[in-house]
């Protein structure tokens, strides 16, 4: 059983939302996981399997070209195609396509971008951010059931079915006078969990994932533009480690948003510092991926010990292999278009 506690919601929020956040203890006090480049091993070279699955279309007329993200649940994978194709699709555990949802448009029953989505229980939530209601509830069957405004978020979102709760997502959009990150909602009101840090107001440069569970109760968050990774809960989120990058973390100051974003970007890639820093979990353990100079980096934390393993693949091996886009049963999912290849690593004691 995994030390992570487990969430438990033992307040009733108020009606009103609150301003209040937890306060960020100082780094030294946050577990850190240290993450040297310049040990990282070969990818290629410590893989013990590989199984690539072909993602098979029928009569739907689409298909995947850009897997932005991938959901396993029991024997259905639900991929997002984000660029390419927007939409949601499913199939079955041999890759053929059991359904989809692709109504693009401004219609009631339709959506203009799907940028997340979350399966629960009962059924699917997409979210569209340029929607008056981003919310998007379907049955199983991936059959239209209703739109709602629910909160306010811009980029990621997560539904907690067992408390009737939300995690929303803010990324650091201050533009229109909000200073809330991260903010936690239920029926009865909705409470800012973390701020914007000061100088990373309108620094909108955005994660694949945001959110990852682990153990089956357990939720981390990682920030856009922070190494420091929380463990939520209801009454607040506190950091659970932070990455430390030897340096090779870029340490953003309050000018850098007079900077257009893709300058920005570009600069800070081209400076070799770490960038496109993403999280996904297996539910024990936390897979990172992120860029520096022209290596494409895979971590691997163990949330009970805190040790990681660090690889590293080049970019012609990175382009070939796709994004890893999950983490499951200890595989890393990576994606390229219309196929999933999963890549198991070899264990400490395989490697000769």
């Amino acid at each position: 059983m995994s030390r992570i506690v487990k969430i438990f919601v033992v307040v009733v929020l108020t009606g009103l939302t609150c301003a209040c956040t937890n306060s960020k203890e100082s780094e030294s006090e946050i577990k850190a996981v240290e993450v040297d480049l310049n040990k990282a091993l070969p990818l290629t070279e410590n893989v013990q399997s590989v199984d690539v699955m072909t993602l098979k279309d029928s009569e739907t007329g689409h298909l995947p070209g850009h897997l932005s993200k991938v959901v396993f649940r029991r024997d259905s994978i639900f991929v997002l195609d984000m660029f390419k194709d927007n939409g949601l699709y499913v199939y079955d555990s041999d890759g053929n396509i059991i359904n989809s949802f692709v109504n693009r448009g401004e219609g009631p029953e339709e959506f203009q971008v799907i940028r997340d989505f979350n399966v629960t229980s009962d059924n699917i939530i997409l979210f569209d951010p340029r929607s008056d209601e981003p919310f998007i509830f379907l049955d199983r069957d991936l059959n239209f059931l209703s739109k709602d405004k629910v909160g306010d978020c811009k980029h990621h979102f997560f539904y907690d079915s067992n408390n009737d709760s939300w995690w929303l997502d803010r990324g650091n959009d201050a533009y229109d006078g909000s200073d809330s990150k991260l903010i936690y909602k239920k029926r009865s009101g909705s409470k800012t969990i973390l701020k914007i840090p000061e100088n990373l107001k309108n620094i909108t440069f955005v994660n694949w994932h945001s959110f990852a569970e682990l153990s089956g109760d357990s939720l981390l968050y990682m920030p856009t533009t922070e190494n420091v990774i929380y463990l939520c809960e209801s009454d607040g989120a506190e950091p659970m480690y932070r990455l430390d990058f030897k340096g090779k973390w870029y340490e953003f100051k309050k000018g850098d948003r007079n900077e257009e974003t893709n300058d920005l970007w570009n600069r800070i890639a081209e400076e070799g510092y770490v960038n496109t820093l993403d999280i996904l979990s297996d539910g024990r353990n936390v897979l990172h991926t992120f860029n520096s100079g022209d290596r494409h980096y895979v971590l691997i934390v163990n949330t009970d010990t805190y040790t990681s393993r660090l690889y590293y693949l080049t970019e012609k091996e990175h382009e070939n292999l796709g994004d890893a886009v999950a983490y499951h049963n200890g595989q890393i999912i990576f994606g390229v278009p219309g196929k999933l290849v999963k890549v198991s690593m070899k264990r400490d004691s395989d490697r000769s």
